[in-house]
């Protein structure tokens, strides 16, 4: 058995698929063999029933894990933002945006993850690579030759940059790690940074090739005491696509974000319905982990991003929000819970649950620095926008649909009205144009 294999079959410590909102109060969990038997196990409780395969651990996380919002308060809240949208629109990308940072000559940059260091810095790294590589390294991947797609791979790695703020960061390196294997042959990029104990974590992205000469898409864990030096894990891959996804699924574009002694992983891949999900992996200390299912699924979309990409959660004030890239451009979607952003109606907190189109950004990012809040992307659905309305035909996986990255990474400044993000176009002073 391969690393790859052994990983999806064992490494996580429990499969499972979420039914929402089946029923209220709180039931015990049968043991092994009692009421669930052969078929599982079932628990009730306030906002969400939980499948769990019998024979498997349950959740990292309790009930009420992340919930300090009575169903009362988040309807309240919830009806407020629904009414506040009734009212808005989607936002112009030229409106509020500013260009606050180029790539490297001849590189592009895509999802991206920030962190502090110990001194205030905020620190960038960017999955990077040249564009102009994607249709040879697409054309070698579907001939299954794999040496000559690792010979034109378009995300080799990172790139880092650092500033004291988002407008002043400057280019310091490309972070390219090592391959370890045919799983990670083939490309290595995109990331979330976080700390533990002491040191900075990265979980990354890896693409390779399965013992069954198959496509593998995963994520393995690099560590580091200064943002600069990468040590990678002597586990990797950490994360596979769960039991419950289709073969060959997408496991890619993590969002790590720590709360209550837990560790939160959301990332994307596909079920066996053919859904697009973000699904959620905890883990308390980066060797055991546990998949907690999926959070959303929609079904593919057939204009723009194809599936869902980029996920990213924000706690704040004591309501979740899910922001992610899918189809023309950036969602947004709310909960009380960091385990579910739909939900059915009356059975969970009196009213229905959602997500809606806030403008054309693609891969974004939510972040607070310094007291303000903004939200970072790229063009690339700006751009898919305007081709569109002309009529142009740049598909998928060709350069044309992918050159506007090169361009880099554009900001725009998030002002909170109540739960909704507005946004507006930030201060020409100090941004790098």
């Amino acid at each position: 058995m391969s690393n790859v294999d052994g990983l999806r079959s064992s490494r996580f410590t429990i499969s499972c698929a979420r039914v929402w909102g089946v029923g209220q109060g709180l039931r015990t969990c049968p043991e092994d063999g009692e009421d669930g038997g052969e078929e599982g196990k079932i628990i009730f409780y306030s906002f969400f029933a939980v499948f769990y395969p019998a024979g498997h651990m349950s959740s990292n996380l309790s009930p009420e894990y992340g919930i300090s919002l009575s169903p009362e308060a988040f309807e309240e809240r919830w009806l407020a933002l629904h009414k506040q949208l009734f009212a808005s629109a989607e936002y112009a990308f030229n409106d509020v945006c500013t260009h606050v940072l180029a790539p490297q000559p001849d590189m592009a940059q895509f999802d991206h993850s920030f962190i502090h260091d110990a001194v205030g810095n905020l620190h960038l790294y960017y999955g990077t690579g040249d564009q102009r590589k994607q249709p040879e390294m697409h054309r070698c991947l579907q001939a299954k030759d794999w040496e000559g797609a690792a010979a034109s791979c378009c995300e080799p790695g990172n790139g880092h940059a650092m500033g004291p703020n988002l407008f002043e960061l400057s280019f310091q390196e490309h972070v390219f790690l090592e391959p370890q294997g045919r799983f990670d042959m083939l490309t290595r990029a995109v990331c979330s940074l976080f700390r533990h104990e002491g040191r900075y974590g990265m979980l990354y992205d890896v693409r390779g090739v399965t013992d069954e000469d198959e496509i593998y898409i995963g994520m393995s864990l690099a560590w580091s005491q200064d943002l600069a030096s990468w040590e990678l894990g002597g586990t990797n891959p950490v994360i596979s696509p769960p039991a419950w996804a289709t073969a060959r699924s997408t496991c890619k574009d993590p969002h790590v974000m720590f709360h209550d002694g837990v560790y939160l992983i959301y990332y994307i891949v596909m079920d066996q319905a053919g859904y697009c999900c973000i699904t959620l992996v905890t883990t308390p200390d980066w060797e055991t982990f546990t998949d907690e299912g999926a959070v959303l699924r929609l079904p593919p979309n057939m204009r723009g991003t194809m599936g869902i990409e980029s996920p990213g959660v924000v706690l704040r004030d004591g309501l979740w929000h899910l922001f992610f890239t899918y189809g023309p451009g950036l969602w947004h979607a709310v909960s009380a819970s960091p385990t579910a952003f739909t939900g059915e109606r009356q059975a969970t907190f009196g009213v229905g649950r959602g997500c809606y189109l806030m403008g054309p950004f693609h891969a974004t990012e939510v972040i607070e620095d310094d007291g303000r809040w903004w939200l970072t992307t790229d063009r690339k659905e700006e751009t898919r926008r305007l081709n569109r309305e002309a009529g142009r035909l740049c598909y998928r996986g060709s350069y044309e649909d992918e050159k506007t990255l090169h361009e880099g990474l554009y900001a725009a400044e998030v002002v909170w009205q109540g739960d909704q993000p507005l946004l507006r176009k930030p201060p020409e002073e100090g941004s790098k144009v």
